[in-house]
């Protein structure tokens, strides 16, 4: 649409929509619109008359939907012709306003309250977002929709009345749908002048879609969000600044820049999976600063991620600020991607142990440079949870716990994989295999400890609905302690200690998977590990003895190597294969790994990805049918006679399948899988080839 020539620059009639509404004064350079006000924000600059020409063109929706969605309680349609969901194809000459299709009165206090504990209390938004802006514009009703859409996103999992509400059959992820897709259509009408609001919501957006299990529309949501970053930064650059306002603006995005790299972490963990951001878009940017100056805009210099001076300090000599709360996530994140990296770099024939004794050393390094109220203490985790920081505590110590355990499992995973490996060799070896052992214990209590802790702390009205990262270092605290007990690996005056540690991890894991999809097959498979593991501890000793002597302790690399993917889509998930039967000559193809996620292969229990597997395809030929994987639904409650609590018999229902398995086999399944990295393919929600189902 043409620009309209004003014909005086002052007067109330000329005002556009948005300097009416900050009651500001409106002046135009040239008698043309944009004003000043609004060329200095890059937003749309209309006249009140000309409101009907900027209400739904331009849209570029993310998904078609076809079904009618019921309107936020606090939306009004600005014209009969306009709304979210009535979207007209936009013509050559048409532009967008941020605010022009939607305007929002109040929201209800009872959604209010709901985003409100989102910004005060659940991460990353507690952490990322300037609190003290948040919450004022959602008491006066000026926070951008996209942003309240975001929120209400997140805020769906949490809370009984929306899933009520707007979750169907009481779903939360049908509830939190409802808003997310609200969300990406507003963030489509603004993606040619992005704002920084709607970044945070993208960010929000890709939480959404990785807990429902979406895997390629969350790793390209998190492309998206880097490239608006990117195109923020190049329009909004200023030089560094003593400014409070400033400085609150920059940290800022600085925050929401450090929430895509943390984002990037952890949804490329595994071949194929490329970074969103590179080493130069991070490597010039402080590291989040102690909130009490963020949220009081105490402007301070902080250091970067290599630990260099910010290039905004005039003074090299003078004295930086320390990393704050939300900076010791950005570097325990670093540290275990750096682990994470190791294991996806590393085979059976170039595993190096130095570099995983320097991996541990800069995990511990990391935990002895956290100021003295973040040390790994019995008593810190309910110290943070009375002053309202329980989760920052507790999500640091699960990232640097978790990668305690991925490296001395990968160092564990090269000596019971060989060829001559046994049982009594171990326990007559060095005390370095010992105590391998009990770091992966002692990282395992720590993680189920913080989170029974912040459960027993968490507030009656809402939903306990634990970030998908605490909830995968759950799952791996459990699966490993029950792979340990199980193969004999475990001290022996540890078994209640083990059982304790799988019973918890299995109930929190059955609890997530309610809130996020993701959670389900590693729920299941943590299931028949307890399973097993509580077969095992009721068989008579003897009985485990005679079937240990009759099966070799550990299947050679050998034999893994010449066994063949399941290619029948439609097996069963808890077929038990004839072992006789099974063993193929021939060497199967590897040809197009490279391009996704290692597929695990058919073990007789269930992949941690979840369902069967497909076999891999050349990076040039079309792509298979998606694999037949069962469905679903979410755990029913532990029958409390059940001895793990949160683990049913198999006639209790289809929650825990009936599966015949020894502790060996199950055992071998295991290691091959996460040789494999099965477990960072389930982590992330499946390949980037593949959406699962």
């Amino acid at each position: 649409m043409a620009s309209v020539v004003r014909s005086t620059a002052l007067r109330a009639g000329g005002a556009c929509v948005r300097c009416r509404k900050g009651k500001t004064k409106c002046v135009y350079e040239n008698g043309r619109a944009p004003c000043k006000n609004c060329a200095k924000g890059m937003h749309e600059c209309y006249l009140p008359s000309e409101s009907m020409a900027h209400g739904g063109h331009g849209v570029s929706p993310a998904r078609m939907q076809h079904r009618v969605r019921e309107s936020l309680p606090s939306e009004r349609v600005v014209s009969s012709s306009t709304s979210i969901d009535r979207q007209v194809p936009a013509g050559p000459s048409s532009s967008v306003s941020r605010h022009a299709s939607v305007a929002h009165e109040k929201l209800t206090p009872e959604l209010m309250t709901e985003c409100e504990r989102v910004i005060t209390k659940t991460l990353p938004a507690c952490v990322a977002f300037h609190k003290p802006t948040f919450l004022v514009a959602l008491k006066n009703a000026s926070m951008e929709p996209t942003m309240v859409n975001a929120l209400l996103t997140t805020a769906a999992r949490h809370s009984p009345a929306m899933i009520r509400r707007y979750g169907g059959h009481g779903s939360s992820s049908t509830a939190a749908e409802h808003f997310a897709s609200k969300t990406i259509n507003l963030v489509m009408q603004n993606l040619d002048t992005p704002s920084l609001a709607d970044i945070q919501a993208v960010c929000l957006l890709i939480l959404h879609e990785w807990g429902c299990r979406n895997a390629v529309r969350a790793y390209t949501y998190l492309g998206l969000a880097a490239r608006m970053a990117q195109m923020y930064r190049l329009v909004h650059h200023h030089n560094s600044t003593n400014e409070p306002d400033q400085f609150q603006m920059e940290e800022s995005f600085r925050r929401t820049l450090w929430l895509i790299y943390i984002l990037d972490c952890f949804l490329t963990s595994s071949p194929g999976r490329h970074p969103a951001l590179t080493n130069l878009d991070v490597q010039d940017v402080s590291l989040p600063c102690v909130d009490m100056n963020y949220n009081f805009t105490s402007p301070v210099y902080v250091r970067t991620l290599s630990g260099a001076p910010p290039p905004g300090l005039k003074d090299p000599s003078a004295q930086l600020s320390e990393v704050g709360e939300f900076g010791h996530i950005v570097l325990a994140t670093k540290a275990w991607r750096q682990v994470v990296e190791m294991m996806t770099t590393t085979t059976l024939a170039t595993f190096s142990d130095e570099r995983c004794v320097q991996l541990e050393q800069d995990i511990e390094a990391l935990r002895q440079s956290l100021p003295m109220h973040f040390a790994d203490k019995p008593n810190n985790i309910n110290l943070h949870i009375t002053m309202g920081s329980g989760y920052t505590y507790a999500f640091i110590h699960c990232l640097l716990n978790c990668g305690t355990i991925f490296v001395n499992r990968r160092r564990m995973l090269q000596v019971v994989t060989d060829e001559n490996f046994s049982i009594d060799l171990w326990r007559g070896s060095s005390h370095t295999h010992v105590q391998t052992v009990d770091k992966i214990f002692a990282a395992s209590h720590s993680i189920i400890h913080s989170l029974l802790a912040l459960e027993t702390g968490a507030d009656k009205d809402s939903i306990l609905c634990f970030p998908l990262f605490m909830l995968f270092a759950a799952f791996t605290a459990g699966s490993t302690v029950a792979y340990l007990t199980l193969k004999g690996l475990a001290p022996a005056n540890s078994s209640e200690s083990a059982f304790n540690i799988v019973r918890d991890s299995v109930r929190m894991c059955q609890d997530g998977a309610e809130s996020w999809p993701l959670v389900i097959p590693w729920h299941r498979h943590l299931s028949v590990m307890s399973k097993v593991l509580r077969d095992v501890k009721s068989a008579p000793r003897d009985k485990v003895r005679e079937d240990s002597k009759k099966r070799a302790l550990s299947p050679s690399v050998k034999d893994d190597n010449v066994s063949q993917a399941d290619t029948n889509p439609d097996a069963m998930d808890y077929e038990q294969p004839d072992v006789a039967a099974a063993a193929p000559q021939t060497v199967p193809t590897t040809e197009g790994r490279a391009s996704e996620p290692p597929v695990p292969r058919k073990t007789g229990i269930t992949t941690i990805n979840g369902g069967p597997v497909a076999v891999s395809t050349p990076a040039d030929s079309p792509p298979p049918p998606p694999p037949v994987i069962t469905k679903v639904d979410s755990p029913s409650p532990a029958s409390p006679g059940s001895a793990l609590g949160g683990v049913q018999s198999s006639s209790a229902g289809p929650d825990v399948p009936d599966v015949d398995m020894t502790a060996l086999e199950l055992c071998a399944a295991f290691e091959r899988q996460l040789l494999e990295l099965d477990d960072l393919a389930a982590f992330m929600g499946g390949g980037v080839g593949s959406a699962p189902s």
